[in-house]
């Protein structure tokens, strides 16, 4: 937690709820706005309206937003498995060409709640088959679920799949089968 105006801000992984870093990196990422704007969004969907900051030195807000940038970056430990509600959740770092399509579907639409169901395609429960595991319904549920966990848990998985995603557009002038 970081203090700010005397109000107490998340601003770790292991603070932020995915809910909470989906929403600040879908602020981060709205060109529309400039980056004075983006902080103050950002602030204020943390909890502090932007008219608080109304007769704030400009330097002490850059100060602000340094201080909440950089204490901001951690380690991430990678999650690979949790329990939630009774349930065990394991997660790999492995790709299915079914988890795949999926995900690229999560990230073509960037529907609010991506993150959370790109969590819910690479967790699985251990008591479940395949079927049972990709039906939309449970995987909906889970997102719902996993939106309220840390976002620690989700951007090591974020990460990895990036890369893979580089990794093929890298190689697209390069047919699958030849």
């Amino acid at each position: 937690m970081i203090t700010i105006l005397d109000k107490e801000l998340p601003n770790k992984v292991t603070e932020l709820s995915i809910a909470q870093f989906e929403a600040i990196t879908t602020i981060n990422s709205n060109e529309e706005l400039d980056p004075i704007e983006k902080h103050l969004k950002v602030f204020e969907y943390l909890g502090i309206p932007e008219k608080d900051f109304q007769d704030t030195d400009i330097d002490s807000f850059i100060e602000m937003v340094k201080e909440f940038n950089v204490s901001a970056k951690e380690d991430l430990t990678q999650v690979t498995e949790f329990e939630l509600e009774g349930y065990k959740y394991v997660g790999e770092f492995k790709l299915s060409v079914r988890d795949t399509k999926l995900i690229e579907k999560c990230v073509i639409l960037k529907a609010p709640g991506y993150i959370a169901e790109i969590t819910a395609i690479m967790f699985k429960r251990e008591d479940l088959t395949n079927t049972e595991h990709y039906a939309e319904a449970h995987l909906k549920h889970k997102a719902k679920l996993f939106k309220e966990l840390k976002a620690n848990v989700a951007i090591p998985y974020l990460h990895f799949i990036a890369q893979k995603i580089n990794q093929q557009a890298k190689n697209e002038t390069t047919p699958i089968v030849e």
